[in-house]
């Protein structure tokens, strides 16, 4: 390889010589120590190698010979400066090329996370720009020991950290905390009581005394786990009881849909602009005015690669739609519906822990409103801790 670099820089050509006597050409290139490579024999000659500086005193010795000498391929930097002596654009474009990169290359192109699960990848972006990473730095004076400690003490999801510099690419390794386990600390005796009516489904008792069973009826307030038990010496101990019981428990939500509302929809309308990014830089690409009295925005932002590499330069797209301010009437099927997307977020925010084992839905037209009543039956957990105080007589 660095035979073949050296050949390089100086130069080398491929020619073939035909003639009477190559055997003897090739013994007068050893005796006056010319470096000839690649010798291969051709009828009537032979083919090969030879560097730049070899092949122009070459002549007389293929004339001792009697062979006729001809060039049939030509390499190395000196024949690529010949061929563009004449065109400086292409020189002074390699320097100015050379130097642009140069210049690149003192900054940070990207900063790639890994190890994210639980945090947000934006939030750590914010908080790494903060403490002075981000794209378009200037890696001179980066200190990346003080970046990783200050993201630790400001993020404390974060157990581990690591920032290195890879070329002009900053990666961000993290490990996030481990969750721990609740430890349950209370101390004081305490019975489960149920939060609400229901049939008891399934029970998982952790500690205390069980006094329901499965298919058992209760009504709110009623001891389901006890904090009391006996001991094999029939006196008494008072315990801090933990369960989860499970009921089938009915429940009801009702609200109020009205029957004409007022909305924007998307017109035609809209108007582009586009965005040229370089580095943490952002110039305009074009321009697009709009004079909309209600618009609503969507971007798209596309970033350059270059071999699995992010590049620093990216081309975004701005678009605004004109709203438009409408008026409708729901139909009693369309109200049905926005009753069902209520309820669907009613399911999810405010019985997420809860699940559904029957629901019926009745909307009916009223006072210029629809009235919507679900009755549902929820499979939850009822269990309430309550404690109690023991004195002594």
């Amino acid at each position: 390889m660095l035979m073949n670099i050296f050949r390089c820089v100086k130069g080398y050509v491929a020619f073939e010589g035909k003639g009477r006597f190559p055997e003897r050409f090739l013994n007068l290139t050893v005796r006056s120590g010319v470096n000839l490579w690649d010798a291969q024999p051709l009828p009537g000659g032979l083919k090969g190698k030879l560097s730049l500086s070899d092949y122009r005193g070459i002549r007389p010795l293929a004339r001792k010979a009697g062979l006729t000498l001809r060039v049939t391929e030509r390499h190395g930097i000196p024949f690529l400066i010949a061929r563009y002596r004449f065109r400086g654009g292409i020189l002074v474009g390699a320097m100015l090329g050379s130097v642009l990169l140069l210049f690149l290359s003192c900054f940070v192109w990207s900063v790639d996370i890994k190890g994210l699960s639980n945090v947000s990848a934006s939030r750590l972006e914010a908080v790494l720009a903060e403490n002075g990473l981000y794209q378009g730095r200037i890696k001179s004076g980066l200190d990346v020991n003080n970046v990783r400690r200050k993201t630790l003490l400001s993020v404390s999801e974060l157990g581990w950290m690591s920032v290195n510099l890879d070329g002009c690419r900053a990666v961000v390794e993290v490990r996030e905390k481990a969750n721990k386990p609740p430890v349950n600390t209370h101390q004081n005796p305490r019975n489960v009581k149920a939060a609400a009516d229901g049939v008891i489904t399934d029970m998982r008792v952790h500690n205390g005394k069980s006094v329901v069973t499965e298919g058992s009826g209760v009504i709110k307030g009623e001891l389901l786990i006890s904090g009391v038990s006996d001991t094999e010496q029939n006196t008494v101990r008072y315990v801090c009881a933990d369960a989860e019981v499970f009921a089938n428990v009915n429940s009801k939500k009702e609200f109020l849909i009205p029957r004409s509302f007022d909305y924007y929809s998307l017109s035609e309308n809209k108007s582009v602009r586009s965005r040229f990014g370089f580095l943490n830089l952002s110039l305009p690409a074009g321009f697009s005015l709009n004079n909309y009295k209600y618009v609503a925005y969507t971007s798209d932002e596309k970033s350059f690669f270059l071999n699995d590499r992010i590049l620093p330069v990216t081309l975004s797209e701005e678009t605004a739609h004109e709203l438009e301010f409408q008026k409708a009437d729901l139909s009693l099927k369309q109200a049905e519906q926005a009753a069902e997307n209520e309820l669907a977020l009613y399911e999810i925010f405010e019985k997420g822990r809860s699940k559904v084992v029957s629901k019926k839905l009745k909307v009916i037209p009223k006072n210029g409103e629809y009235s919507c009543l679900a009755v549902y039956t929820f499979n939850e957990n009822i269990a309430k801790p309550v404690d109690f105080s023991v004195k002594e007589e």
